[in-house]
């Protein structure tokens, strides 16, 4: 009897999706039901954009949670890969030392909060398994607490489901306070410049000038008020700028922090000096701009972050478990205390973490970790397996351990130190030129300008000096180029781009060499297969079947490829590793694989085929073609368009790198193939003249990022690389490296306009500095009026291309 496997469009439909699924625009472009991007033309058939939001969304369905949309959930961007449920080997260990009594508490960092809806879909799911407590979510720091009772499988069944929706959790290792102790000062600065204007404006619209006794005693309490409100300022606020301009002075760099501390520092003393003998005083004005360069402070330091939390931290091997066999029972062992002759339990999907041979059965073992390979390999019993090998078979098998864990190569790439990605190796010094200049340019400005005063009228030197540094605010560094980061950023966020590192939107514009590793980078790691012609209707049950009963990727490829999927579930299917599968029915031998396997001649100027064959006869053929990212050929042409030198590097064989290159209209000089994690670092050396991109997503990967410049990865949810990446992208399609060229361009443009502006701001406010005519009252109005003015060009600038 034939069962039948929905389709993707039924399951949309069934989910209450209209015909059709996807969503069409007023061009007929189908775009995603998930998260509304452009359905790839690739999966012209589906509704949605990529395997990951089909999944998504299909559970979410399945739970009854689709106001998941109804909150803007969707607009998070694609999924990419399909989310997997993590191995959780922490776990128990984690929850028994959380435990208090009769209740566990744990703290988890999580990695993929976006949004509200994100905030709602978390709750939602733990009111399904613990109605009594409640889920804490902190979305700021991407971190939840959860609490329920001790001895119970609330805590394991939440962050499985959870996993599958994409928001993966680990124990936490980011420090909560990194920036709340920045935040706090920033607090207390912006109440204070707030009570201390309320307390200016007074004073500035003619209490200052009543000679009643009465007004003068409010004058003067004012201004012992607002001396109190400034020393606060200077307290809370100064220590920020203070210890970088000393560590600064200290280390021989004149850095933008030294003016932004003598002017602080120089503001106060004058003011202090002229409450006390009835001169001008600027608190009002210190207050301000104290708050006003925490603030972008702040800023940027939180956008970073917000990229960097939608990432696990990388734990290298601290948190590896493996099943080992002791007395008889399965225990959970840290990968570093294995032994040789340990016998292992392998699951499907679990990591194979030092040397070891394969016991009893053979089975599949994907490699693409460690070298690249796009297919999994067949193991027989008694073949050893690499440290780093993925377990691609459907069974748990069992190992035996040949060498410990420190001797494994896994070992040597885990413990390599990740380089200092925010050091440009002096390649990118236009901002230590200009922090150095603009400090050298104040300073000297306002000594100049005390200097003059002191032989035409000595008591308006120090007034001058303090105007000076008080009114050449530097804006476009403190407030303006920080919100341009930040709104950069959150573009990039849109399209699927996390950047980790500050420098990161510099050097990208002095890169000239881009490297893509083919495996999970340009391609998904998988196959994607075209029928030629028809499938036969009557073979179509059969055909279905035996896909569905492997899990290869060449199987896997050709059940995609079928627009119907019944199922016999009384037919048998018998897999020969590595070769194909062969099934029986109504008294006929079916085969499907290769053409050998099969029986077939091979067909020249082929690539790669997977046929199908009843007794012997060709029934069926399906091309096999790389299932790249949506959108792959066009980034390479639009990376060559730039002037940029485009590579291919790979670990997997020469021939499928060739074919990769070609596809991606790369010359064949430009594309490797067969090259271990050494020989990867060695090209990226040769080529690197502190101007070389590497994007890849395997551990092999590991050696040549250290060698880049800069480097990315879409292994969002893969220890070790994240960690070594100064930005990471998800989602189905291309074009991450593209979109950080086009924004880190825009951003560039957005910072020179808002220079040019402070400088004509700067220029006028030290004319009247200098000839003497600078006023609290007026210095009150113009330096708000510049922020104001560059914090609105930056946020029309940077914004109106949102939809971008």
């Amino acid at each position: 009897m034939a069962r039948r496997v929905a389709t993707s469009d039924e399951r949309a439909s069934r989910s209450g999706i209209s015909s059709g699924g996807a969503t069409a625009s007023v061009t007929g472009q189908a775009h995603c039901t998930h998260c509304g991007l452009p359905v790839p033309g690739e999966r012209r058939n589906s509704a949605f954009c990529c395997a990951g939001c089909e999944a998504v969304h299909g559970l979410l369905a399945g739970e009854g949670l689709l106001r998941f949309y109804e909150l803007g959930g969707g607009a998070t961007g694609a999924v990419g890969a399909a989310p997997q449920v993590p191995a959780l080997d922490w776990f128990e260990e984690y929850e028994r030392r959380h435990t208090v009594g009769a209740l566990v508490r744990m703290d988890l960092d999580v990695q993929g909060i976006r949004c509200a809806a994100c905030v709602w879909l978390l709750r939602a799911l733990w009111r399904r398994f613990d109605q009594e407590h409640e889920l804490r979510v902190s979305p700021s720091i991407g971190r939840v607490t959860m609490t329920y009772p001790a001895g119970d499988a609330v805590g394991r069944a939440f962050l499985g489901l959870a996993a599958r929706l994409g928001y993966s959790m680990a124990p936490p290792s980011r420090r909560v306070a990194r920036d709340t102790g920045l935040l706090v000062r920033f607090g207390v600065s912006a109440a204070v410049a707030m009570n201390a204007m309320i307390l200016a404006v007074s004073l500035y619209f003619g209490l200052d000038a009543s000679t009643a006794a009465g007004d003068a005693a409010i004058r003067s309490l004012f201004g012992w008020v607002l001396l109190a409100l400034g020393s606060i300022s200077v307290v809370v606020g100064g220590p920020v700028f203070f210890k970088t301009a000393l560590a600064g002075v200290r280390a021989g760099v004149v850095h933008m922090d030294l003016p932004i501390s003598l002017g602080i520092l120089m503001a106060y003393g004058g003011s202090v000096y002229g409450q006390l003998t009835g001169g001008a005083t600027y608190f009002d004005t210190l207050t301000i701009f104290v708050a006003l360069m925490l603030g972008g402070r702040f800023l940027q330091q939180r956008t970073l972050a917000k990229s960097r939390d939608q990432v696990l931290a990388d734990d290298g091997a601290e948190h590896l478990r493996a099943r080992c066999v002791r007395d008889g029972a399965i225990e959970l062992v840290p990968i570093q205390e294995l032994q040789v002759g340990d016998e292992l339990v392998v699951a499907p999907g679990d990591l194979v973490p030092t040397r070891a041979v394969l016991l009893h059965e053979p089975s599949m073992f994907s490699l693409d970790w460690i070298n690249g390979e796009s297919e999994p390999r067949a193991f027989a019993a008694g073949d050893e397996l690499p440290a780093g090998a993925f377990h691609a078979g459907r069974a748990a098998v069992r190992l035996r351990v040949t060498a410990g864990y420190a001797e494994s190569g896994l070992a040597t790439l885990l413990s390599r130190e990740p380089r200092d990605r925010e050091d440009t190796r002096g390649k990118v010094q236009f901002w230590q030129l200009l922090n150095r200049y603009y400090a050298i340019g104040v300073l000297t400005c306002a000594v100049i300008g005390a200097g003059v005063w002191a032989f035409v009228d000595p008591a308006r030197a120090l007034p001058v000096a303090v105007a000076v540094l008080v009114v050449t605010c530097p804006c476009a560094l403190g407030i303006a180029t920080p919100l341009a980061f930040h709104l950069a950023l959150a573009r990039l966020r849109r399209r699927g781009v996390f950047v980790r590192t500050r420098s990161l939107l510099d050097k990208v514009r002095v890169v000239r060499h881009v490297i893509f590793d083919k495996t999970g980078t340009v391609t998904f790691g998988g196959l994607r297969a075209e029928a030629e012609g028809p499938v036969p209707r009557t073979a179509l049950p059969v055909l279905a079947t035996m896909a569905a009963a492997s899990n290869h990727p060449v199987s896997q490829a050709v059940l995609e490829a079928l627009d119907e999927r019944p199922i016999l579930d009384c037919l048998a299917v018998r897999e020969h590793i590595g070769a194909g599968l062969e099934a029986k029915h109504l008294d006929s031998v079916w085969r499907l694989g290769s053409r050998a396997f099969c029986g077939l001649p091979e067909r020249e100027g082929v690539r790669r085929e997977c046929v199908l064959t009843r007794d012997g006869d060709l029934v069926a053929t399906f091309t096999l073609v790389e299932d790249y990212r949506a959108g792959a050929a066009e980034e390479v042409r639009a990376l060559r368009a730039r002037g940029h030198d485009v590579w291919l590097l790979s670990g997997d064989r020469p021939d499928r790198v060739a074919a990769a290159a070609a596809d991606l209209g790369l010359p064949p000089d430009c594309a490797v193939g067969g090259m271990s994690p050494q020989d990867k670092a060695l090209a990226v050396a040769r080529l690197d003249r502190d101007d070389t991109m590497m994007i890849g997503d395997g551990l092999n990967d590991a050696p040549a990022f250290a060698e880049a410049y800069c480097a990315g990865t879409p292994a969002m949810d893969r220890p070790v690389l994240p960690a070594r990446a100064d930005f990471c992208f998800r989602g189905a399609q291309a074009g991450a490296v593209a979109s950080l060229c086009e924004i880190a361009d825009e951003h560039a443009r957005v910072v020179r306009a808002n220079l040019a502006l402070a400088l004509l701001y700067n220029v006028a406010a030290l004319s009247l500095s200098l000839a003497g005519l600078m006023t609290p009252l007026l210095c009150a109005v113009l330096m708000p009026i510049s922020s104001i003015a560059l914090v609105l060009h930056t946020s029309l600038r940077l914004q109106r291309r949102r939809s971008a």
